[in-house]
C-alpha cells in the first residue's frame, strides 16, 4: 500500500476514483433482521415447498408468516 501511495504522489494523482450523486452508506442493524436459527429438516422442507408452491421468495413467504401472526393489531388470539 506504501509503494501505491508513493507512486500517486509522484505522478500528482490525487485520487483513484471520483463518485458523484452517492447515496450514504447505511450499515444494516441487527434490530431490524432475524438471526438464524436452527430447526428440524421436515419445516426447512415443508417451508421451502410452500414457497415454491406460490412461487414466492423465502423472504416474501416468511415475512407473510410473520404479518400475520404478529402483524395485526389488537389480535385477541390467546392460542399463542
Amino acid at each position: 500500500m506504501a509503494k501505491l501511495n508513493t507512486f500517486l504522489e509522484k505522478n500528482g494523482i490525487k485520487e483513484l476514483s471520483s463518485f458523484s450523486n452517492t447515496k450514504e452508506f447505511k450499515k444494516r442493524t441487527s434490530k431490524d433482521m432475524i438471526p438464524n436459527t436452527f430447526c428440524s429438516k421436515y419445516l426447512v422442507n415443508k417451508f421451502r415447498e410452500e414457497a415454491e408452491e406460490k412461487r414466492w421468495s423465502y423472504t416474501t413467504l416468511m415475512t407473510i408468516i410473520l404479518e400475520e401472526r404478529y402483524g395485526k393489531e389488537n389480535n385477541n388470539n390467546e392460542d399463542d
